[in-house]
């Protein structure tokens, strides 16, 4: 049959082997209601699922259990906060995050043989940045009891600006090296080498930044309820934020120096680091303004729709990403997918529950047929 979305000539299956359409005429039975995500067939590309997102190379069953994890962790920190047990809730919010990483980092096997370079330029990276701008904000920035910070022309400047766009660009620094690897080539691998940056980053400056008030006791001053959202929004909202900005903008600068060049416009402005990189930083100064400016329910809601158009606009860039994996090159001999474990056509999407085959931890299908052949080269 003929795919309406590739116009190609295809396996008659629930998906498209080569573009990941829904081939069913009755939209109502696909898994999203709609044409769904690349990496998650059984969720719409607008819906805003952080593990999805920030985690796509999972299968549908380890997706739900990092989701599991994910609201486990936030429910705990929750726990510490109401009562009273701030120190312990602030390490929760600081370490949540990056163990999901690490985790996934080894669930999937993202850096296959070359383990060290990959965990040193993210996660190590990230860490040592981290502890690094947390020390430099210490010194600069006066920081009261329950990490409360007086807001003067002083602490704009650094605690708004500055620092923030220094975190900016160390962040993003990390994975930098990893950019020239050919079997590094894919838009979804810099943006899950720059979310497990950021994530390491958020959590050490944390750490760091915070060291003197763990050291006030168990106990310390401070409202329940207050100090209960700050920990969701330090524990949560600022390291989805930060993963989601950074990983968007490693994407941009992964598909503009490493996709065919076909394909180098297939965002628009989202995926041209020129346009990227600020606006990536300018989301992470906003998430830091947002800190300084607001508090309690106001600021749980501002980091949530600030790290809300990261997460949207990173989830683009995986879907659109993963799509560009389809070619003009012929469908090969079945394969098992690693997601529903059914045998499909071997090519770029799985032909019963559509997720793509690059989406898939590595290892578990073999290499693409594609995969060896060089980038076309920039005109």
């Amino acid at each position: 049959m003929k795919c309406p979305r590739c116009e190609h000539d295809v396996p008659a299956t629930s998906y498209c082997v080569r573009c990941g359409e829904w081939l069913v005429d009755d939209l109502s039975k696909s898994p999203s209601g709609r044409r769904g995500f690349a990496a998650s067939p059984n969720e719409s590309a607008l819906r805003p699922s952080v593990i999805s997102t920030v985690f796509p190379q999972l299968p549908r069953a380890d997706m739900d259990s990092f989701r599991f994890s994910l609201a486990l962790g936030a429910a705990a920190i929750i726990v510490l906060g109401i009562f009273r047990l701030f120190p312990l809730g602030l390490v929760g919010a600081a370490v949540l995050m990056p163990l999901l990483v690490v985790l996934y980092l080894w669930d999937v096997d993202l850096y296959e043989d070359e383990p060290i370079p990959v965990l040193c330029l993210t996660i190590a990276w990230g860490a040592g940045a981290g502890v690094l701008v947390g020390i430099l904000s210490k010194h600069l920035v006066a920081q009261g009891v329950g990490l409360a910070v007086r807001t003067s022309n002083h602490t704009l400047l650094w605690s708004g600006l500055l620092i923030p766009l220094l975190s900016f660009a160390l962040m993003l620094a990390g994975p930098l090296p990893l950019l020239p690897y050919r079997k590094f080539n894919d838009v979804l691998d810099g943006a899950t080498f720059g979310a497990a940056s950021a994530v390491a980053f958020v959590g050490a400056e944390l750490l760091t930044h915070s060291a003197d008030f763990l050291g006030a006791g168990v106990r310390p001053v401070g409202a329940t309820v207050p100090w209960a959202l700050r920990l969701l929004s330090l524990g949560i909202m600022v390291p989805i934020l930060g993963a989601c900005a950074i990983g968007a903008a490693a994407g941009a600068l992964w598909l503009r120096y490493r996709a065919p060049v076909r394909d180098r416009n297939v965002l628009g402005p989202l995926g041209h680091p020129a346009f990227a990189t600020p606006l990536a930083a300018g989301l992470i100064v906003g998430g830091a303004l947002i800190q300084l400016y607001t508090d309690t329910w106001l600021e749980l809601l501002l980091l949530a729709l600030d790290a809300l158009l990261a997460l949207l606009w990173l989830r683009r860039m995986i879907h659109l990403g993963l799509l560009q994996e389809a070619s003009e090159l012929e469908i090969g001999p079945p394969v098992s997918c690693g997601n529903c474990g059914r045998q499909t056509p071997r090519h770029t999407f799985c032909a019963h529950c559509g997720v793509s085959l690059s989406a898939m931890p590595k290892g578990q299908v073999p290499p693409r047929p594609w995969a060896d052949r060089p980038k076309a080269q920039a005109s």
